[in-house]
């Protein structure tokens, strides 16, 4: 295998095709452009794509890319609805030049449906030779290392990544390789045992450019693939496990374990506990016990999710249960997210959530999270909550130091005669 890491010519290249939609790549409207439709959705089965008010692509279905059409070169606005539905989910203005092919890209992030113009005219790599880029539509993700390897390879053999992200820039010249397969692997920057998405095998053909596409998950850390050939085929790759962590809420300080398939979550932690999030595939089926005692449980896990397993209760009377968790970074990265966990047993109490006085979250019942509230990062920020009926403090902390860019939980766990807050940063920083 060989490849460059960075090639000026071809960097400077990479981003005007790419990135057309910032403004590059002209505006001539004396001819046709041709465009094609990337349907990258999580919850969109079919979509048309419009120019104007005019339906160009009809009914391309998730997963996949639709026959090229052509187009007026230009500025235009582009919009996507669902198949044979009048209502737009989003629109935006695009330049198209003449005579130069295009993906319209549409893919979700924090809910909403988004677009992203993708250029097919990089210059036709050297005989002997392919080239991969990236194009990072799931930048809220964060920060990634990107291990492009023979599809045998041991990743812990391998000294460095071949291209590093950042949460700003989307696009990349991963580098110029010999035609062959090769495997992806995505994994977050400088944690190469935390996998992101794993693409196992696909073909590099000879004087082939394509690129790999990321994008969002449902939780927000790992991200869903696809495969570009410029001018050529779309090979969706989606994730296929979750991220989960436990939440050790069980009265008397039990001991809870926690596993999903062969994947130990977390092996006779001592509650009240919260655990890092392993990632696990989601055919897996969940098991928990307590004190060494199977706990009846039917979760089941959705692929690209974040997942709080809460165990809560007293030991043979305890409740299992999954938390959908919310870790996409907000869109400022001078903003944070902040959340309630009411993991409390003993006498069920309702928590509020307050930041610098002011209410987030109100009557949170135990077992229960908040909806993720976005506030300003702050360097002395005051985080207390309360009892929602005697509106009695049961944590205070008057000057925590909470950045932007990153995403938090308050749990409040244990006896709800004497609660511990726990605060956990799920993302950033």
């Amino acid at each position: 295998m060989k490849y460059s890491r960075r090639s000026t010519w071809l960097v400077a290249g990479l981003f005007a095709v790419l990135l057309q939609a910032c403004g590059g790549g002209g505006s001539d409207s004396t001819g046709n452009a041709s465009v094609r439709f990337i349907n990258a959705t999580q919850t969109h089965a079919s979509l048309d794509l419009l120019a104007g008010s005019t339906t160009i692509i009809s009914a391309t279905a998730q997963d996949t890319a639709s026959t090229a059409v052509s187009q007026t070169a230009g500025s235009i606005t582009i919009q996507a609805n669902d198949a044979g539905d009048t209502t737009s989910l989003t629109s935006t203005t695009m330049a198209l030049g003449k005579d130069l092919h295009y993906s319209v890209l549409a893919y979700e992030s924090g809910g909403s449906v988004k677009l992203a113009l993708l250029g097919e005219d990089l210059a036709v790599p050297t005989t002997g030779s392919a080239v991969l880029r990236l194009y990072n539509a799931g930048n809220t993700a964060g920060t990634f290392d990107v291990y492009v390897t023979a599809t045998d390879t041991d990743l812990s053999t391998v000294s460095a990544p071949t291209i590093t992200t950042t949460n700003t820039a989307p696009a990349y010249l991963v580098g110029s390789f010999t035609p062959g397969t090769y495997r992806v692997r995505i994994t977050a920057a400088g944690a190469k045992s935390d996998l992101r998405l794993d693409i196992p095998s696909f073909t590099l053909s000879d004087q082939q450019t394509a690129t790999v596409i990321l994008t969002p998950s449902a939780g927000g850390s790992l991200v869903n693939g696809g495969l570009m050939v410029q001018q050529g085929s779309f090979s969706a790759y989606r994730n296929t496990s979750a991220r989960v962590r436990l939440a050790a809420a069980v009265s008397g300080n039990a001991l809870v374990t926690a596993s999903a398939g062969s994947s130990v979550i977390e092996s006779g932690v001592v509650a009240p506990a919260i655990g890092p999030y392993v990632t696990v595939p989601v055919a897996s089926a969940l098991a928990v016990s307590i004190n060494g005692a199977p706990q009846s449980t039917s979760l089941a896990l959705t692929a690209g999710t974040d997942v709080t397993l809460m165990v809560h209760g007293a030991p043979g009377a305890a409740t299992v249960s999954a938390i959908v968790d919310d870790n996409l970074l907000p869109a400022s990265a001078a903003n944070l997210k902040l959340r309630l966990v009411n993991g409390l047993t003993g006498a069920p109490i309702g928590l509020s959530l307050y930041a610098d006085f002011g209410l987030l979250a109100s009557n949170i019942q135990p077992a229960q999270a908040s909806v993720a509230s976005v506030l300003a990062g702050s360097t002395s920020m005051q985080v207390e909550a309360k009892s929602a009926v005697t509106q009695q403090s049961v944590f205070l902390n008057t000057a925590l130091n909470l950045p932007g860019s990153r995403v938090y939980t308050l749990f409040l766990l244990g006896d709800s005669a004497a609660p511990v807050g726990l605060l956990s940063k799920d993302r950033g920083g």
